[in-house]
């Protein structure tokens, strides 16, 4: 799974000509948690286009703008089929989920230790996903989930699931054809290109935040 990730990213690297146009209202940081807003890139008129959405996915037929279920990620085994994403999956609105890493946590219940994954060259962890539109009477909502997929490679030794992420020489197929090229998608996933590490408890809180959550934890 993917439930808390950090987006604070400084250099694009050369990401920048896909993730140039970041949406001016967000807020950054290096814990979101899901229902927080957070940038999402999509594909509008052929451009890439970057929005605020919710962390969150509201799917369109939603009588409430908050699920009862969690919808901050959908299992690429079900997502075609699950009521929550099927209508976003099929009208293939897919979109990039940029990061400069997430969170995983490993070990028994009350003790379990966090770890922090990124890329090793530090440019962003872009993440696959879907994004819906959620309209009532007097609110309007764009949400987002994050597709996961069985880990493999280093990454099992830490959880069983993983967000899948996208190479740059995937994100545009992803935008304009993703649906049809996601299990090349899945069955291309690997972790050579990932740097996992050990961090401090401290990012346990949901309301903790700054730089050193990301930090090595040298203390272990």
């Amino acid at each position: 799974m993917c439930g808390r990730y950090a987006n604070y990213i400084r250099d694009l690297g050369d990401w920048e000509k896909i993730l140039g146009d970041w949406p001016d209202d967000i807020v950054l940081g290096y814990n979101i948690a899901p229902t927080q807003t957070v940038p999402v890139f999509i594909d509008h008129r052929d451009q890439h286009k970057g929005m605020s959405m919710r962390w969150g996915l509201v799917p369109s037929w939603s009588k409430e703008p908050a699920p009862k279920f969690a919808t901050f990620n959908a299992r690429s085994e079900t997502v075609a089929e699950k009521p929550a994403f099927r209508t976003a999956w099929g009208k293939s609105q897919t979109c990039l989920i940029p990061a400069l890493g997430y969170y995983e946590w490993k070990g028994e219940k009350g003790s379990k230790q966090p770890y922090f994954i990124r890329t090793k060259n530090s440019e962003p962890l872009v993440m696959a996903g879907l994004w819906d539109y959620w309209r009532g009477d007097d609110l309007e909502l764009y949400s987002c989930t994050i597709i996961t997929q069985p880990a493999v490679g280093q990454l099992t030794e830490v959880h069983a699931r993983m967000p899948v992420t996208l190479e740059l020489r995937q994100a545009e197929a992803w935008l304009k054809d993703g649906i049809n090229r996601f299990n090349l998608i899945v069955k291309q996933q690997h972790t050579d290109r990932l740097d996992i590490y050990l961090v401090s408890k401290t990012v346990n809180r949901s309301t903790s935040e700054g730089e050193e959550l990301i930090s090595r934890d040298v203390n272990l």
